[in-house]
């Protein structure tokens, strides 16, 4: 069993202020990007993933 460690992306910070600003969701930067909290189910499996949020936007980055 994987166990995922989350942190505070600077990429994925950057990139929820990108679609925040544009208010439009998604950037190349994410993963996994939406406006509110994203399913991380829907994510791949990975050891580590980056989040960001402004806004109510929030970009994943595995």
């Amino acid at each position: 069993m994987v166990t995922t460690t989350w942190y505070a992306s600077p990429t994925a910070v950057a990139a929820a202020q990108r679609m925040a600003a544009e208010g439009v969701v998604g950037d190349p930067a994410c993963s996994m990007a939406a406006v509110g909290r994203p399913d991380p189910r829907l994510l791949p499996r990975a050891d580590r993933i980056g989040i960001g949020q402004s806004g109510g936007y929030t970009c994943l980055v595995a």
